[in-house]
């Protein structure tokens, strides 16, 4: 998973990636903020989910005029 998570974060077209991922899981989709600084990861771990919440720190595409 986390591999994919890099893929969605490299090319998303938004500033806002959202997740839920296994909780066996949710240990790489945290390790990928490390590969990517310019992110901020929120990452809740539910009952027997994660919910993964990754924002653009500068934001790109959901700028205001």
């Amino acid at each position: 998973m986390g591999l994919e998570v890099g893929w969605y974060l490299r090319f998303a077209r938004t500033d806002r990636v959202e997740a839920l991922v296994s909780l066996r899981a949710a240990a790489q989709v945290r390790h990928e903020e490390h590969t990517f600084p310019d992110w901020n990861f929120e990452v809740e771990e539910l009952e027997d989910h994660a919910r993964a919440v990754m924002t653009r720190k500068q934001p790109v595409y959901d700028k205001e005029p």
